[in-house]
């Protein structure tokens, strides 16, 4: 059965699907020796706005033949997630659920509308949730029934939090989405944590935002990614992290190189593979 992770934040710019990309992509390197559903890693793309990057991050096609989440979200019962599920150009290993900023926006517009509209995407992953290891959701900057879907589908959320006063001035609006969702759908979401990005730790700004979620979130801040111009040159370039900046000698045990963000997406990927373990 498939890990699920859903990547929120009800804000913006804050490295959101950036994390999910490089996420799934460190997933797919740790575990590309894994034969079988228990080596293969699953990424939804619910954000409409970060539908550019995730796709072309992977080198799928921006609108391909065979549908879309928007179809998964609105079509009674739902057409076969698994068929539309794109393989990665850069990970075999690693597969993409496309959205579309068009069709997503639709389908945001018309989900209130529709019956169970809160649980769409949790049907339609289910009947696939035995053919992968993890499954990364990454999801709007907003508050609605593309957000509410992705936390009703997952085990476990994790929130990037841009370490700047504006970075964390949504979180209580997303708290109180997750306690909704808790109530009403899902009592055993869990956080996986808190992640900060874009950090700047010589900024007093920084310093002070660290010691801040410390105190607000004791034992769930994740250790910070930092502000890091590989991860720019990256997306520029069409790729993860991982791609761009590769280690020497490939192994599953070493996916980092001499790069920073490539060390600390790794870091990363091995606390999501230590916590979400059999024994977790």
């Amino acid at each position: 059965m498939a890990v699920s992770i859903t990547v929120a934040n009800e804000k913006g710019g804050v490295g959101k699907t950036t994390t999910a990309v490089n996420l799934a992509a460190g997933l797919a390197l740790k575990l590309c020796n894994l034969t079988g559903s228990k080596g293969k890693i699953l990424l939804v793309d619910m954000d409409p706005q970060g539908h550019a990057l995730l796709a072309t991050s992977f080198g799928i096609k921006p609108f391909p033949g065979g549908g879309n989440l928007a179809n998964l979200l609105l079509e009674s019962p739902p057409p076969s997630a698994l068929r539309m599920a794109q393989r990665s150009q850069h990970h075999p290993n690693l597969y993409i659920l496309p959205g579309g900023h068009t069709e997503m926006v639709e389908a945001a517009r018309l989900l209130p509308t529709q019956m169970a509209n809160e649980t769409r995407l949790s049907r339609a992953l289910t009947p696939i949730q035995n053919e992968f290891a993890f499954v990364i959701i990454d999801t709007p900057p907003t508050t609605g029934p593309l957000l509410v879907n992705s936390l009703v589908a997952a085990d476990y959320v994790m929130i990037p939090v841009e370490t700047s006063y504006l970075g964390v001035s949504g979180l209580l609006e997303l708290q109180y989405t997750i306690d909704q969702v808790r109530v009403h759908f899902r009592p055993d979401l869990r956080v996986f944590g808190y992640l900060p990005t874009l950090c700047e730790e010589q900024r007093l700004e920084a310093q002070e935002i660290l010691r801040e979620l410390n105190n607000r979130y004791p034992g769930e801040i994740l250790a910070p990614i930092h502000k890091a111009s590989d991860l720019a040159y990256a997306h520029s370039s069409h790729m993860d992290v991982f791609t761009y900046k590769p280690p020497r000698h490939k192994s599953p045990e070493f996916i980092s190189s001499s790069s920073r963000a490539t060390q600390e997406y790794a870091r990363l990927v091995d606390c999501v593979l230590e916590r979400t373990g059999p024994t977790n």
